[in-house]
């Protein structure tokens, strides 16, 4: 759960302190882990249903100013949007999608289905 750093050097557990030339007065820094997420193969996404969904998604956006703005708070928001991130395998490692979500106007032209490879 934890990574004791020491140096730049991260600690292993079967070594000693004096191994690593440790002292009292000594700085060793604690990092929480970061668990790589599991390996999972993506679904075979049906390009009808996603081109239906983008486009109901894109005429909401371009449709309600109300929506359109309660989409763009959520995602202007830090904890909505680590709260997105935790829940879609794959989004945090993938930092092209992680700046379309913090850009407003990359997001509606991403929503746009003309935008779809189909």
């Amino acid at each position: 759960l934890l990574d004791l750093i020491y140096c730049g050097r991260k600690l292993r557990d079967d070594q000693t302190l004096d191994f690593y030339g440790i002292q009292s007065g000594s700085t060793v820094h604690v990092l929480r882990k970061s668990w790589p997420e599991p390996d999972q193969k993506p679904e075979p996404v049906d390009k009808v249903a996603a081109v239906r969904e983008f486009r109901v998604l894109h005429t909401a956006l371009h449709s309600s100013p109300a929506y359109r703005d309660a989409v763009f708070k959520m995602l202007g928001n830090k904890e909505s949007l680590d709260q997105i991130i935790v829940a879609t395998p794959g989004l945090s490692s993938d930092p092209v999608a992680l700046g379309v979500l913090q850009d407003k106007d990359l997001f509606s032209v991403f929503a746009d289905p003309n935008m779809l490879d189909t």
